[in-house]
């Protein structure tokens, strides 16, 4: 937990971080709605034609094997179904607000997240009653994008010195910012209005034993990310032994890797 002081003082940083789209926050919560008709979800979309258009980009980005052109959010939906159009409208949203001209740092960033996304949503499959590894992936180290935009400089050298060393990137965050960017994540999604149990799981992922299997998935998301070359938000001294999964082997990092750089391509 986190407690009014520190909430206080990580908000301004909080409030550098773009906006997170509405309409994503409400698919996360229509995805446990297996009643809800196809076009209540493209009549969401037309809210927000900006992130519909992004939606569409990914659509047709080859990821999902489509033989033929989506030519519309409805036509999306009734293809690929509620669920991988919410994973879709959620990365989406999160792309949109990176800046254009990013840094090597955001770069790696990005491809980490959305690595991990992928990941923690294969490692959760069975596990999770509702469909939030995908989003506990993705956006574990939003935290870590806010210290980031507010020390572009120093930030970058902080990671790369824990890294190098084997130190506790958290408690160097602590020690530098007064807060850590795990604390940061659950406080941001908790400023977007985004469901506790994803708050929780970004919030104590890097714990030695997490205490649900949301917050485990995406705890697995992030070091097999990380053990396959999409390093750089720190958490990657958690122990393998204590990942109730296998490492990737060569084939699947290499489906990782195709499958990171579709999602990377289709939406620059």
């Amino acid at each position: 937990m986190v407690d009014a002081a520190t909430t206080v003082q990580a908000r301004p940083l909080i409030k550098r971080l773009p906006a997170f789209s509405p309409l994503a926050i409400k698919l996360l919560v229509l995805v446990g709605d297996e009643k809800v008709a196809f076009k209540e979800v493209a009549k969401l979309f037309s809210l927000d034609p900006v992130l519909a258009g992004r939606v569409l980009q990914l659509a047709n980005s080859g990821l999902y094997g489509r033989r033929y052109r989506v030519q519309s959010v409805l036509h999306a939906v009734a293809l690929l179904g509620l669920k991988d159009i919410s994973r879709i409208a959620i990365t989406a949203a999160l792309s949109s607000g990176l800046p254009r001209e990013t840094s090597p740092w955001v770069r790696a960033w990005w491809r980490h997240s959305v690595a991990s996304a992928l990941i923690a949503d294969h490692v959760g499959l069975r596990e999770l009653e509702l469909d939030f590894g995908y989003t506990a992936g993705l956006l574990h180290a939003v935290g870590a994008l806010a210290l980031f935009q507010n020390d572009p400089d120093g930030y970058p050298k902080l990671a790369d010195s824990a890294r190098d060393s084997g130190d506790d990137l958290l408690q160097l965050e602590r020690d530098r910012y007064g807060f850590d960017h795990a604390q940061l994540s659950g406080l941001a999604l908790a400023e977007w209005g985004i469901p506790e149990e994803l708050q929780q799981a970004v919030s104590e992922y890097c714990f030695p034993a997490p205490p649900d299997a949301l917050t485990a998935a995406a705890q697995a998301g992030c070091a097999y990310a990380a053990s396959g070359g999409f390093e750089v938000c720190g958490c990657s001294h958690v122990p393998a032994e204590s990942i109730s999964i296998k490492l990737l082997d060569q084939h699947l990092l290499t489906v990782l890797a195709t499958q990171v750089n579709l999602i990377e391509c289709s939406l620059v």
